[in-house]
């Protein structure tokens, strides 16, 4: 391999990881509105609709009391919300470890360590950027929850890396009883 192409995976990941970065603070500088998919969900679904299709389940989180049947719109859109933390997250954690990874050339164990010590800043980071942000409102309870996303994001590209490796392996030894 020359040079050149040593370096590509890592200028990759880099180049992936810093748009991710990117979108996930212009996402966070946004207010409240900006964000809400409410009003989506009231031009395309009817109060009654949401409520038959629905469970009746109530969820509280911080100070916030959501049930499904008496505010179906906010419902959704709060577990959209929580649902896209976790996965921003996820994406953001993974994309880092394989930017590490890349970086210092297979020394997994550092890069999952860095990537857990990062997986926690950036959401605390995420969330004091919140706080000037109109409408907004930082949270410890985001920050556990998106470090959640992380170390998920995390699990699952390391799953998917020993997957491949185990399938590359199991390839080889094919391949060398054919010979």
């Amino acid at each position: 391999m020359n040079k050149t192409n040593k370096w590509m995976p890592t200028i990759l990941w880099g180049l992936l990881l810093v748009g991710w970065l990117g979108l996930l603070f212009l996402f966070s500088s946004q207010t409240y509105e900006q964000q809400s998919i409410q009003p989506f969900l009231r031009s395309h679904f009817s109060y009654e609709q949401l409520v038959s299709w629905l469970p009746d389940v109530t969820i509280t989180y911080r100070t916030s009391v959501v049930n499904s049947h008496d505010r179906p719109y906010s419902f959704i859109e709060f577990l959209f919300r929580k649902g896209a933390h976790l996965f921003v997250y996820a994406v953001f954690a993974a994309m880092l470890y394989m930017f590490l990874r890349a970086l210092s050339r297979g020394r997994w164990f550092i890069s999952m360590v860095i990537t857990l010590l990062v997986a926690i800043a950036v959401p605390a980071l995420d969330e004091w950027n919140q706080l000037g942000s109109d409408e907004r409102t930082g949270s410890a309870t985001d920050i556990v929850l998106d470090f959640a996303g992380g170390c998920v994001g995390l699990l699952v590209c390391l799953c998917i890396l020993g997957l491949v490796r185990l399938w590359r392996l199991r390839s080889r030894k094919r391949s060398s009883y054919r010979l």
